[in-house]
């Protein structure tokens, strides 16, 4: 089976998380849409917006995944293709193989949506490269293809990730392996289900933690340092080499990525990895992409004072969600002053920058300093280019040429999004 995964029109409900990434390298729970998918078989291509081709190519490799191909120009004469928003269960999983060996060629649909095909000597590399995936449903529509109608899960916006994160997190957790401590764990450390609790190998927990498994699993991967008189609540998950500082409070659903540091409260958020959020401050019900700092005393709002169902805005309209609670969602680079308050259900564009209290979604590579008198200026590129560079070398990490051209385009590619917004080009100025 040569699967082939790919992304759909509908990437652009998931920006700005979706600009520096494929929409299947979303984290639910504890695992990428990718490594969800993966329970097919081998994934043997990718594709993606061509901008994203040469940094997605590093990520697969730096994996270890160096046979996979990106945007290859031609598909082999059988392929199994699958919409990269699909999110398997057991039994879809069981379908979907069972069609694939009992069925020559087939499309597999679901409210009008292409959610995976097995096609023979099909030319759609050029479709699924451009994105343009309802057309090749229509001409594959005119084929005579054999079509199967089900009701799949599909990924649809963006809420949907911090919704469901917690259960999935408990389902990912209980799947991962045994439950045992590894590293070193004081003697006054408190231990609740301590059967749901997993220390990693060289992690390290401090004097007067506590570890708290009974409403869901903890797995501390290893090389984490959890620092004295924390509070972990499960479920939670901490990745590899990460930092949680003194009387940190982890509630519920904290799925914490490699090389983090956190600090002051959380619940219920994704992080990526390489994020700073050492102080205190809260953020609750968030989703956070990479090479993020989050000043001391940043505070991410998740609750209306009306106690109404929160509002989100998706391609300029507002979308209701359904949802009471709900926090920001944070896209890579973006850098917060000290005393940053957002709004509920905010959108933080690629790079921005924010001081004060934030109550709008911010476009990308904007300053935003209204509370402090200015207006909404651009961002130098050259100065997110130092700062990225500083930020990188800081973690041991090279920023690649991929990754500078990735910022540049992204640069471009977001200069109608300021423009709309009235960003200003020139130097920041404070009333």
């Amino acid at each position: 089976m040569e699967i082939c995964v790919f992304e759909d029109e509908y990437f652009e409900h998931f920006l700005p998380l979706t600009y520096t990434r494929p929409i299947y390298e979303l984290k639910l729970g504890i695992y990428t849409l990718r490594e969800r998918l993966a329970r097919l078989g081998v994934i043997k291509y990718f594709f993606t917006r061509k901008y994203l081709k040469n940094v997605f190519k590093e990520t697969l490799q730096a994996e270890g995944l160096r046979d996979i191909e990106v945007n290859p120009g031609e598909l082999r004469d059988e392929v199994f293709i699958v919409n990269g928003r699909l999110i398997l269960d057991k039994q879809l999983l069981s379908y979907l193989k069972d069609k694939y060996v009992k069925h020559e060629e087939f499309v597999i649909t679901s409210n009008n949506t292409l959610v995976a095909a097995k096609l023979r000597k099909a030319e759609i590399a050029d479709y699924l490269k451009n994105q343009k995936i309802r057309e090749l449903l229509r001409l594959l529509k005119g084929k005579g293809l054999e079509f199967f109608e089900i009701q799949a899960k599909l990924l649809e916006f963006p809420w949907e990730l911090i919704r469901d994160n917690p259960a999935y997190m408990i389902e990912d957790l209980k799947s991962r392996g045994t439950f045992e401590l590894l590293g070193e764990v004081a003697k006054t450390v408190i231990l609740y289900s301590k059967e749901k609790i997993r220390v990693g190998e060289s992690a390290i927990i401090e004097d007067y933690v506590v570890l708290d498994a009974r409403k869901g699993p903890i797995y501390i991967e290893d090389g984490v340092l959890v620092k004295a008189h924390s509070v972990i609540r499960g479920p939670a998950y901490i990745g590899k080499n990460s930092v949680i500082t003194e009387f940190a409070k982890l509630r519920e659903g904290s799925n914490i990525g490699d090389s983090c540091g956190v600090g002051g409260e959380v619940v219920n958020l994704i992080m990526h990895g390489f994020v700073n959020k050492y102080h205190e401050g809260f953020v609750g019900r968030s989703y956070i992409g990479e090479w993020v700092n989050l000043g001391a005393a940043t505070v991410t709002s998740d609750l209306k004072n009306t106690y109404g169902t929160i509002r989100f805005e998706i391609k300029g309209e507002r979308v209701d969600t359904g949802l009471r609670k709900l926090g920001s969602f944070i896209g890579d680079m973006v850098r917060t002053a000290i005393g940053t308050k957002i709004y509920t259900g905010k959108k933080i564009g690629v790079a921005a920058q924010l001081y004060g209290i934030v109550a709008v979604n911010v476009p990308s590579f904007t300053i935003y300093a209204k509370t402090l008198g200015a207006e909404p200026t651009e961002v130098y590129l050259d100065s997110v280019l130092r700062a990225q560079k500083k930020f990188m070398s800081s973690r041991g990490v090279d920023m690649s040429d991929s990754y500078k051209a990735l910022i540049k385009k992204l640069f471009e590619i977001t200069e109608e999004e300021r423009r709309l917004f009235g960003v200003k080009k020139g130097v920041l100025k404070l009333a």
